[in-house]
């Protein structure tokens, strides 16, 4: 019986070529962007998940309320709270620091290179999934000049030698001394959100900081292993005690426990703690685009089988009449449903094969099928189900529905509940139509807005290099030779970068600091006298540090601090910083100092160009190529031991906000494709609509009707469901979007043209597609027509 099914399936298809490659052509467009979106995905969801203690190891976090029912949360935390949480806690069966990542120059030899790093303890190689290929981790713990490497890195310095010639190689880390490797481990996995090229040993960073024993100084992130069957939230609840045990005032931070690899994409809390969005949002909104777009594929191939279904009423008679039963023609035009997907997943899944290394190049990641997985032919094959089943149930139920006696007359007509679900499904298909194109528009003006947005602080020509401490022993004299050099208009000292001012602290007290006020963070910018000239930022009051003074008892502050703390005429009054009185010497005109995500927070602007961390170029105006010739000669001849690197600041703010690049990309070619699809099915439907009516055109001709009002007379129907389906969407597009909008700080207002636009360009696209076959059908001879009939 089967065979007799697919052999009849296969001569009905090629009889049938247009309608088959019509269907073949929309879903395998549909699945393949489907397969490579959730491809996405899936590599998003694994990210963390490969550690085998994964169940075990939880973040330790710092919350402070923010007043608006979420949780400001920062992974610093203090030192004292991980190693006392080990000592007290019995749950706790080890702790982890986790060092913040930075950029430095490796010497060995005379080979330098440029490479990232961070402190560890060995606990991180022990708790986390992490192989050491040789040498002893342990040694991480047992001496304070030890140092382990990554693979790629030993690589780097020694070639395919370097197994034999790593372990027991001193190497020179510039801003932090001399170390021997002590052991290789093997490069950690993209899946890994912690991804380092050398580790040096925490010790030598608790020799040097005396901070690291104070409770109320959190710069130090942290993770914990937990012993098996431990309950984590009651860790939490100890951990919190323990934490305001040690904390003077009305304090009110709290600590947060979160299992690791949720970290990656859970990153908001409401004020129970609970995870109320992040990352996850965005993946989120590409599974929902990708079932979408499934959908409106399906929907098409559901539409052009229930009319092609008119088309086969002579057959569905004879076979009925010579016995075949309903469940019989069922299983005949499912099984046609079948093959039809198949080949259809067939061409997605190697074109999916075919565009992965272009998608992995554009996406920056290494998305991978791997068909060891029994996770991926489970997803398959419920994937190629869904859509048979979507596509070919209803068309297979109508079909099988024709009265034998009006077929075989050639009267196979459609019920009126068939012909309204058609109509329905047309409304359903351009209504995700649309809200796609509105996402796309809306996504695209927020991205547009992010790049072009005033931040108050210029960021266009600027170089950033990072600060080692020979540089700064000589930065005097590296300033003179590179401000009188070609193409160079200025240079600076400043830390962190000022359009993402990381660090913070609530260690400032002002006269009629409130209990609710005492956990406000002010951010904290190190820099020299000249940081407002070469960044443009306005004083709008007093002003800044004088040249060649290394003042330590005034301060400078922005306007939104001004406001934080009430001030009226704040010049000259006294606040203290971490317990020293200053005095307020100037104010700064705000600018962004964190993501647009986060409104502008108050900040502290200190005069230690020593601890800056960063020396900043502004080049002059298109003179790009000569300033980088000159900053290239410069260094080598003042600072010959410091390989220069640089990056230009206003490529690593656009970086900040890679995913909603990416974003904006995706919607746009998800839009574009949906509306492919949709024109298929709307171009098959005019088609059908047009040679179902062939003989009152013929009539209309011949009566005199001129072929715009034919036009019109096909096209109407068409788009009056357009317009429906603009009804429908726009308010749901709005919703969705504004929803989006809500996580930024600083947002464009979605203005009443964005959906004048996009409903304009949907029945654009309709009249496009309708009216085609529309003039086609009108222009056409009428004899012929009634000759037909």
């Amino acid at each position: 019986m089967l065979k007799n099914h697919i052999k009849i399936a296969l001569r009905s298809l090629l009889k049938n070529k247009a309608y088959l490659l019509t269907n073949i052509f929309g879903l395998s467009v549909a699945l393949t962007v489907s397969f490579l979106m959730l491809l996405w995905v899936q590599d998003e969801r694994k990210m963390d998940k490969f550690h085998e203690n994964d169940n075990r190891l939880f973040s330790v976090k710092r919350t402070i309320p923010l007043g608006d029912g979420t949780l400001d949360v920062y992974r610093s935390t203090s030192y004292p709270l991980l190693h006392t949480a080990k000592e007290q806690l019995p749950e706790v069966e080890n702790y982890i620091p986790l060092g913040y990542s930075f950029e430095d120059n490796l010497r060995l030899d005379n080979i330098n290179l440029r490479a990232q790093g961070a402190f560890a303890s060995a606990s991180l190689f022990t708790s986390f999934t992490f192989p050491v290929l040789m040498g002893d981790i342990s040694q991480l713990d047992q001496k304070s000049e030890a140092l382990v490497i990554s693979e790629s890195l030993a690589k780097r310095f020694w070639g395919a030698n370097w197994k034999s010639r790593a372990i027991g190689s001193s190497i020179d880390i510039l801003d932090n001394g001399t170390f021997t490797i002590e052991a290789v481990y093997k490069d950690f996995p993209k899946s890994s959100t912690i991804q380092n090229d050398f580790y040096y040993s925490f010790n030598s960073v608790l020799a040097k900081g005396d901070w690291m024993d104070k409770w109320d100084v959190n710069r130090m992130a942290g993770a914990f292993l937990l012993k098996e069957g431990a309950d984590y939230k009651k860790v939490e609840d100890k951990l919190e005690k323990l934490f305001q045990s040690h904390l003077e005032g009305e304090q009110k931070e709290g600590i947060l426990l979160q299992k690791f690899s949720d970290g990656y994409l859970y990153g908001k809390f409401d004020e129970q703690a609970e995870v109320s969005g992040g990352r996850i949002e965005y993946v989120r909104i590409f599974t929902i685009a990708a079932f979408f777009l499934l959908l409106v594929s399906c929907i098409n191939f559901v539409n052009l089988s229930t009319v092609h279904a008119v088309k086969r009423s002579n057959e569905i008679g004879v076979r009925k009449v010579v016995g075949a039963k309903r469940n019989t023609l069922i299983a005949q035009f499912i099984t046609e449903t079948v093959i039809i997907t198949a080949i259809a997943f067939s061409i997605a899944f190697v074109c999916t094969i075919l565009l992965l290394p272009s998608i992995n190049g554009f996406v920056e990641k290494s998305l991978v099928i791997d068909f060891g997985q029994p996770s991926i032919w489970i997803a398959l094959i419920c994937l190629f189900l869904l859509t048979a089943l979507l596509s070919g149930l209803y068309p297979a139920m109508v079909i099988s529905s024709f009265k034998p006696i009006m077929a075989l007359k050639g009267k196979g007509k459609e019920k009126k509940n068939t012909v309204s679900l058609r109509k329905g499904l047309v409304i359903l298909q351009f209504g995700l139509t649309i809200l796609l194109i509105f996402a796309a528009m809306v996504v695209k003006m927020q991205v547009d807005f992010i790049n072009k947005k005033d931040l108050g602080i210029i960021k266009d020509h600027v170089v950033s290099i990072h600060q080692d401490q020979e540089l700064t022993e000589n930065y005097e004299v590296l300033r003179n030779e590179l401000i009188a050099s070609e193409g160079i208009e200025d240079v600076t000292l400043a830390g962190p970068s000022p359009i993402n001012m990381s660090a913070s602290t609530s260690g400032v007290v002002w006269p009629g600091k409130s209990v609710e006020q005492e956990n406000v963070e002010f951010a904290l910018l190190w820099g020299a006298h000249n940081f407002p000239k070469v960044f443009k930022v306005e004083i709008t009051d007093g002003t800044y540090y004088r040249e060649g003074s290394m003042d330590t008892l005034n301060i400078v502050i922005n306007e939104q601090a001004v406001a934080v703390m009430g001030l009226q005429n704040p010049i000259g009054k006294s606040i203290q910083l971490w317990g020293q009185p200053r005095e307020i010497i100037g104010v700064l005109k705000d600018f962004h100092n964190q993501s647009l995500y986060e409104p502008i927070q108050p900040a502290v602007f200190l005069l230690n160009p020593e601890n800056a961390g960063n020396l900043f170029v502004k080049i002059k105006a298109k003179e790009t190529e000569k300033a980088l010739a000159s900053l290239d000669a410069v260094f080598k001849r003042t600072v010959p031991n410091i390989p220069l690197h640089y990056n230009f600041m206003d490529e690593q703010f656009a970086a900040s906000y890679k995913t909603e690049q990416l974003t904006s990309t995706l919607a746009y070619y998800f839009a574009m494709i949906s509306i492919l699809i949709s024109c298929l099915g709307l171009f098959g439907l005019a088609t059908f609509m047009a040679k179902q009516r062939t003989k009152e055109i013929g009539i209309r001709k011949v009566l005199g009707a001129s072929v715009s009002s034919i036009t019109t007379l096909i096209s109407k129907d068409f788009l009056k469901l357009v317009l429906l389906s603009i009804v429908i969407a726009a308010p749901l597009a709005y919703y969705f979007m504004d929803n989006w909008l809500q996580d930024f700080a600083y947002k464009i207002n979605i203005r009443w043209w964005v959906f004048v636009l996009t409903g304009a360009l949907a029945i654009l696209i309709a009249l496009i597609t309708i009216g085609f076959q529309a003039i086609k059908a009108a222009i056409a001879n009428p004899v012929k027509s009634l000759r037909t009939e």
